[in-house]
């Protein structure tokens, strides 16, 4: 005899916000009735079937015991609680249930794209990365576009989003620079039409500094079906080093970048949730420019021709290239300076940049903005915002905003908005390039026009909470 098995599914909203297309994952348990894989119908209050995708799923023969739904929910604001209903039985469904609309994979555009999603929402393409040294060979989201602008965020795929640096990207170690520096292993751990989940991971060249030698990392990406965000959480193998001459455990830089060619930015305002308390200025960005300089000049007589490669490479203004080549000298993949004198160069930034950014008049001279902040008009284009987990920058022109949440609160941020480059950075790091965000956190990105971008963040903050109910046996 078949049974049959109805499961309902309690949604709370908290702060009864409006959800539009908010994807819910429910944990699913069977320990002690039958349920076959392909029996699940999910309903919603008014009894219409809802579209939905089965993920970790773990059987015993063809029974689950353990498994998560994946559906999208839409909910009105001041709405606070939905149920919705699972019909099972220990049988195949009788009819099969087409797959719903939904994530469309694309063919990839670059030598290392592995996927290029149409989720509905977005066009995007996750690149693992050539190792070539350059902003173009970086791993990460190397393509961006809201199908409803039809622009694409990184002018050329020469940058990305998702990579992260600090502390391993300082001349402390030499430069090494993890998405430019590093291939990415990737692995398909979830792939249908509602959700998708990729796993980046890698070992981050060893640099200088012998405290981040060997140092494994793993980045897990989530995308939805026509949601407004997605996510990705870092993991990075345990470490203890300094960073500005203060000690650092396990905390890294995230950076998300954007370019759009010299004099535009896809930005240009950045605000923090509830308003802006933030330092205006890079002092160590003039420190490593003046330095550059001068060694530039010393090394005229020597002749080096890495030295003068480097020079031809960068032209004459270093605020019209991009920041990777402002740092390039530093860097020992790059071998234009020995490890010898990259370090003797480092003895005297990190004093003289900790000096001026800790120990002067700046430390406390701290601005607010109610309203955001216009970063190509502050010194070195670049503010350090201050203690915030939602953020966002804006182009008040076209009204689409970049909004984040991090799971951990960001003590300090950098960020640029650069019109001479076109250079857009979302950084977790204070000054002198000390990060700020715990290893384990997970980001929420989402892009559009949305009426209140602080609203967005709220909901990427604060999910819809979603539990089983009991397991009720129909009679026949």
């Amino acid at each position: 005899m078949t049974e049959k098995y109805k499961v309902q599914i309690m949604l709370n909203n908290p702060d009864g916000l409006a959800r539009n297309h908010e994807p819910v994952i429910t944990k699913l348990h069977f320990d002690e009735v039958q349920v076959h894989k392909d029996s699940l119908v999910l309903y919603n209050e008014a009894d219409e079937k809802v579209d939905f995708q089965l993920i970790d799923v773990k059987l015993e023969d063809d029974y689950i015991r353990e498994a998560s739904i994946v559906y999208l929910v839409q909910m009105e604001k001041g709405q606070l609680v939905r149920s919705y209903w699972l019909l099972a039985s220990d049988q195949p469904a009788a009819e099969t249930v087409a797959a719903p609309e939904g994530i469309v994979r694309l063919e990839p555009t670059q030598s290392d794209g592995v996927r290029r999603l149409d989720t509905g929402e977005y066009i995007l393409e996750l690149c693992t990365g050539t190792a070539d040294g350059t902003s173009y060979g970086k791993w990460g989201i190397r393509y961006f576009e809201s199908k409803k602008e039809g622009r694409n965020l990184i002018k050329d795929y020469s940058n990305a989003i998702g990579g992260f640096y600090g502390p391993f990207f300082t001349p402390k170690n030499g430069l090494i620079n993890p998405p430019e520096h590093t291939k990415v292993d990737f692995t398909v751990e979830e792939e249908g039409p509602l959700y998708c989940r990729y796993r980046f991971e890698g070992i981050v060249p060893d640099g200088l500094d012998p405290n981040l030698k060997g140092k494994g990392f793993t980045i897990t990406w989530e995308f939805f079906y026509h949601t407004p965000w997605f996510r990705r959480t870092y993991e990075v193998d345990d470490f203890s080093t300094t960073v500005d001459g203060i000690p650092v455990v396990n905390k890294i830089t995230v950076g998300d970048e954007y370019e759009s060619g010299q004099g535009d930015t896809v930005f240009n305002t950045f605000a923090c949730y509830g308003g802006t308390y933030y330092r205006e200025g890079d002092l160590y960005a003039n420190i490593l420019y003046d330095g550059v300089y001068k060694l530039l000049d010393e090394a005229d007589e020597s002749n080096y021709p890495n030295i003068k490669k480097y020079r031809d490479s960068i032209g004459q203004e270093l605020n019209e290239v991009s920041w990777d080549y402002f740092w390039r000298l530093f860097c020992i993949k790059e071998g234009i300076l020995s490890a010898e004198e990259i370090e003797e160069h480092v003895d005297h930034i990190i004093p003289e940049a900790h000096r001026q950014v800790h120990q002067s008049d700046r430390n406390n001279d701290v601005l607010y903005s109610a309203e955001g902040v216009d970063v190509n008009a502050t010194p070195q284009q670049t503010i350090f915002p201050m203690s915030a987990n939602k953020t966002a920058e804006i182009n008040k022109e076209t009204g689409y905003a970049m909004v984040w949440y991090t799971s951990e609160v960001v003590s300090r941020y950098q960020i640029v908005q650069r019109k001479d480059s076109g250079w857009v950075n979302w950084g977790t790091n204070g000054e002198n390039e000390y990060p700020e965000l715990p290893t384990g956190s997970t980001i929420y990105t989402a892009y559009g026009q949305f009426e209140d971008w602080e609203q967005q963040a709220d909901t990427m903050e604060k999910n819809i909470d979603s539990k089983q109910g009991m397991v009720e046996v129909l009679a026949e």
